[in-house]
């Protein structure tokens, strides 16, 4: 997996390097389909309420979702028009756009919570490990779904809030659906994960030491994305609006039925009812907020995950 990841970022660093994105500046047709790499988390409801309540059909629009496993294997796909849209959290939205790549956030999808109480996020211990809080990771080693990620990111900023070094942390890259298990085995130390993966690890026993959306990123604010690449939404200005248009309103259901939510988790996620059940859902709205970008490339930056912050003006489409 981390060979994986880093073969994505050597392809993003090639495909800035080149001045690329003309691959995704391809006319859309009426019949065409339109492909949106998603993430397998919580997050990106929406776009499957938007499919499956034909949100996106009453735009005139046929959307087809393909699972992949982290922004990093999506972003590339998304420049050389092999998908119209993806999902990211901003974190590597921002890595992306650093090296260069012409990409532009259309539409929000997930906000951190307002404390713990409601973040959809954990670190996760074995039940009978001895690590009780993040400073405790020192010298340990910590799965996340890729570097550079917002899991990551906030691993990292959780580890420091507590009083830690996150660069004496190992961090490791392993598929989302593998790291409970993995914990509770004792493959690795500790994990860094997202709903509905959170309620998964406590099936097995394992048990939440912090919750680091809530801890880097200290107000509700966006954290999960739709993005598209320039080229692409300069030649299908239409076609974003009512990709747009639908995400909005499936945003608005989610954000008031979370009964919906666990439904189409269940069908396209492969959830157990159980899980979807007992799993903290994120917030949900349709404001895309700007200001939580910066805040985020500031403190990728301060941790070290950016060599210099990242001017995130113009990054959002208007």
């Amino acid at each position: 997996m981390v060979a994986g990841v880093a073969a994505a970022v050597a392809l993003l660093m090639a495909l800035a390097g080149c001045g690329v994105g003309q691959g995704s500046a391809v006319t859309v047709g009426e019949h065409d389909v339109i492909r949106v790499g998603v993430i397998p988390v919580a997050d990106f409801a929406p776009v499957y309420i938007a499919i499956d309540t034909g949100l996106f059909a009453e735009e005139g629009l046929t959307v087809k979702a393909q699972v992949m496993q982290n922004a990093a294997a999506i972003a590339p796909a998304v420049i050389n028009g092999q998908l119209h849209f993806g999902t990211s959290a901003q974190t590597p939205f921002l890595t992306a756009t650093q090296k260069g790549l012409p990409l532009k956030a259309v539409a929000n999808s997930a906000d951190t919570g307002t404390g713990p109480a409601d973040d959809a996020s954990a670190l996760m211990v074995a039940a009978g490990s001895s690590i009780n809080r993040p400073r405790d990771l020192e010298g340990k080693v910590v799965a996340v779904n890729a570097l550079n990620s917002i899991i990551h990111v906030a691993a990292a900023a959780s580890v420091r809030e507590d009083g830690g070094d996150p660069a004496k942390v190992s961090f490791v890259a392993m598929p989302l659906p593998e790291m409970a298990q993995a914990v509770a085995g004792g493959r690795v130390d500790a994990a860094s994960l997202v709903e509905p993966f959170v309620a998964a690890g406590a099936s097995l026993g394992n048990r939440t030491i912090a919750y680091p959306y809530t801890t880097a990123f200290k107000h509700e604010a966006t954290y999960g994305l739709v993005f598209a690449a320039g080229p692409f939404i300069d030649k299908n200005p239409a076609i974003v609006r009512k990709f747009v248009s639908a995400l909005g309103k499936a945003s608005d259901i989610a954000a008031n039925d979370p009964d919906e939510v666990r439904r189409v988790l269940v069908k396209y996620g492969k959830l157990k009812p159980e899980t979807a059940e007992a799993m903290r859902l994120p917030h949900f709205s349709n404001r895309l907020d700007a200001t939580a970008l910066t805040e985020a490339a500031d403190l990728m930056a301060d941790l070290g995950f950016l060599p210099e912050p990242v001017a995130t003006e113009g990054l959002v489409w208007k």
